[in-house]
């Protein structure tokens, strides 16, 4: 009206149709909002956006309100006092508004929806006939009606405020009281959010259930019981008020709530569906996109659930978003043990930290070691969740690959906090694992075997892992004990690492007994007998065997004639093994003190360049003659940065040798001493070590190794012997005599009756050493 009417027009034009054309445009956009809202129609328009029309009007009404104050300015004059009333009822409405959408009550957001279009419709369609029915000859002529709109000459303006009140009404009476009843299902809504604030769980289900009577389908109240019954575990419920969540105005958390409850509940079927309903109403989201591909993960379909992952990453607004969809993809291609190449110096430091667990996952997975990949877990929180649990595990197992100390990044601290409770045994596997690797078995195998006694639950696991750490320290009789409680606990894969250990301990009867009984009440094809090396390995069946298996046999057979010996290194000639045999004959040597033959054959092996595993363990070997033989001239010959820290930690025998060598009998001390304690499990480094502190007049500690070391790596000939001398040189008589006592029975004839000799010699010319 300002606009087209605020004055007459020069040339005396009509304003009427212009008004009326106008008018009558407003009101049906305002009319088509009203249909949306009731679900009249659903047409693909830009709607008028009811707050946005609100926030119009109430910049608009101050103008309005000063103009119209023409008819109460004797009760309220717009100036001061009307303007401050209404900047008062304007902050309250906005207010009002702006509580109510920050907490997402839907029900009271509907009912302001509501009362706008119908203000809109009731007043502004009456004011339109009022403007017609009073000034229509005025407008045909063009006469500027604004500043008399409020002078009527037929109708009184009260009639406006009394009819488009009546219309209002009758809007809210057709909508069977709607308006109503939403306002007073927000109301029940702000109440139950300030018991849930308060921490009164009960009261705050309760009255959003009460909520919910009034508006059945509103949003708040349906997600927010939706919550509660998901926390309580309670999956077909809460699914259900998920869904009614979403019915009238759908979410993406709604959507991904729903699946994920349905997942739990194992309807991943059900759980496909609703993504497929939320994809199309968020096609794009990242979220929904995400959630889609570990549905089909579930299902095990790994080439649709890397699509959507790879699609949320692309489709990922922020950073954050994008990193999710990538530690996704990352978690799925270690899952699927997905040939992926993975870059040793990626730089995770600027990643978030589900990204950097799964990544370093892969990494373990591939044996790649992520060395530029630097983490202090002091600045974790010291309240561990799942995410920075995985990350900090995962770290720690990548550092064992290369055998790094566990000192300055220990977790240890962490597993100590109550807070962290449920992942106190994963901590203490963690660092176990750390310690076996950087050689501190002594360590390791007291945590490994505090889990293993824990509880039943898992303890299978503890057992199969205790024993490969077993098998590869070569205690082969201690690591089928071990199996041997894995496969009592149902661990796949024990039953064939026993026999395996049965075999390498030289107990083949035994070993082809046991692995015959495997086959007792089932029905076995002949045919897959004879292709099964193992079986004909134990039926002692050479002619068809592999060239591993042939090395085994001659490894372990002690029966063996010098004939069936020459006969089966002639068929290993060209074979490495043949190689792995010879080197494994100069560490029996080592162990027998025949050190001059030890060197001899171990002079004659020639191995290849490409060979690398050979010449690692003959360069070990060749550090370990050098220091058991003493010869300082051949120390050229060992490549020290290449020497093994695991299974056996010759690098560490090395380096303590050189600093003794070189006088520095600080460091030397340090490196022997580390030497005689963690490695247990590497027999002569144990005995080097007790050597070099008695000589040092250190009898105690010299003895103390000894004990652990036995204590640890029971029935072990070596050890038991030099412990059985050592205490004999200390004077403890009867421990003596006891362990003499088991070596009558771990040895031959032959060799106990050699070490007896000795025995007595130490016992006739003993003068007990000072402790």
């Amino acid at each position: 009206m300002y606009v087209l009417a605020g004055k007459r027009n020069q040339d005396g034009s009509s304003n009427l149709w212009h008004f009326v054309i106008l008018s009558l445009l407003y009101l049906v956009y305002v009319s088509l909002t009203f249909a949306r809202n009731k679900l009249i129609v659903q047409w693909d328009i830009v709607y008028l956006d009811e707050f946005v029309l609100l926030a119009i009007s109430a910049v608009l009404g101050i103008w309005g309100f000063r103009k119209r104050s023409e008819l109460f300015a004797k009760q309220l004059p717009f100036r001061p006092l009307g303007g401050y009333l209404y900047l008062l009822l304007g902050v309250i409405t906005f207010s009002t508004i702006a509580w109510i959408f920050a907490n997402g009550n839907d029900p009271l957001v509907e009912t302001f929806e509501d009362i706008i279009i119908f203000s809109h419709l009731g007043f502004g369609s009456f004011f339109l006939i009022y403007v017609i029915y009073n000034f229509v000859g005025l407008l045909k002529e063009g006469v500027g009606i604004y500043p008399v709109v409020f002078k009527p000459v037929n109708i009184p303006y009260y009639l406006v405020r009394l009819v488009g009140f009546a219309i209002v009404i009758i809007l809210i009476l057709q909508s069977s009281y709607l308006p109503y009843y939403q306002a007073v299902s927000g109301y029940y809504n702000s109440l139950a959010d300030y018991y849930a604030h308060s921490g009164n769980r009960d009261a705050a289900k309760t009255t959003y259930k009460i909520a919910r009577q009034y508006a059945f389908t509103n949003h708040k109240s349906n997600f927010a019981i939706g919550q509660m019954e998901y926390e309580e575990k309670k999956w077909a419920e809460a699914s259900s008020y998920f869904k009614q969540a979403g019915w009238k105005k759908p979410t993406v958390q709604a959507y991904v709530n729903r699946a994920q409850a349905q997942l739990n509940a194992g309807l991943y079927f059900e759980a496909l569906f609703t993504m497929n309903d939320a994809q199309k109403d968020f096609p794009d989201n990242v979220y929904v996109l995400n959630t889609t591909g570990l549905i089909y993960e579930q299902l095990n379909q790994t080439d649709s659930s890397y699509i959507y992952f790879d699609a949320a990453s692309r489709a990922a607004g922020g950073q954050l978003d994008q990193e999710i969809a990538d530690a996704n993809k990352l978690a799925l291609l270690a899952k699927n043990k997905v040939n992926e190449e993975v870059s040793s110096d990626i730089d995770l430091g600027e990643k978030s930290v589900p990204y950097q667990a799964n990544y370093i996952a892969l990494a373990n997975q591939k044996r790649v070691s992520l060395d530029h990949f630097r983490l202090d877990p002091t600045t974790i929180s010291p309240n561990l969740g799942y995410n920075d649990f995985s990350m900090l595990f995962n770290y720690t197992l990548n550092k064992s690959l290369t055998h790094k100390p566990f000192e300055e990044d220990t977790i240890l601290w962490l597993a100590k906090r109550s807070e962290n409770e449920d992942f106190y045994k994963s901590i203490n596997y963690a660092a176990a694992v750390r310690q076996n690797y950087a050689g501190n078995q002594k360590e390791a195998f007291s945590k490994i075997y505090e889990l293993e006694n824990s509880e039943i639950s898992d303890a299978g696991f503890y057992y199969f892992t205790h024993g490969l750490w077993l098998y590869e320290q070569g205690a082969y009789e201690l690591a089928e004990e071990k199996f041997q409680e894995a496969e009592r606990l149902k661990v796949s894969g024990a039953s064939t690492l026993r026999v395996i250990n049965l075999i390498r301990a030289g107990r083949l009867y035994e070993a082809a007994k046991y692995y015959q009984n495997q086959f007792e009440g089932n029905v076995v094809d002949a045919a897959m007998l004879e292709q099964d090396p193992l079986f004909q390995f134990l039926q002692g069946n050479t002619a068809q065997l592999p060239e591993s298996f042939l090395y085994l046999w001659l490894s372990t057979n002690k029966s063996l004639q010098e004939v069936e010996k020459d006969s089966l290194i002639s068929e290993l000639e060209r074979s490495p093994f043949l190689k792995l045999y010879q080197l494994n004959r100069v560490e029996e040597k080592i162990d027998n003190k025949e050190l001059s033959k030890a060197w001899d054959i171990l002079n004659s092996i020639q191995i290849a360049e490409t060979e690398k595993g050979l010449i690692e363990l003959k360069n070990n070997l060749t550090a370990l003659l050098v220091v058991m033989s003493d010869r300082k001239a051949e120390t050229d010959q060992v490549k020290h940065g290449d020497l093994a820290v695991y299974p056996k930690n010759y690098k560490l025998l090395f380096e303590a040798y050189l600093a003794k060598l070189n006088n520095d009998s600080l460091a030397a001390d340090k490196l022997m001493w580390r030497l005689g304690d963690e490695n247990v499990f590497f027999e002569n480094g144990v005995i080097i070590a007790s050597e070099y502190f008695r000589s040092k007049g250190e009898q105690e500690k010299a003895y103390n190794f000894l004990v652990e070391a036995a204590r640890l790596n029971v029935n072990n000939t070596l050890i038991l012997k030099e412990y059985t001398l050592q205490a004999l040189r200390m004077n403890l008589g009867s421990y003596a005599s006891e362990s003499l006592e088991e070596l009558r029975l771990l040895l031959t004839d032959e060799e106990f009756e050699r070490f007896e000799k000795v025995y007595e010699e130490i016992k006739i010319n003993n003068t007990p050493e000072a402790w």
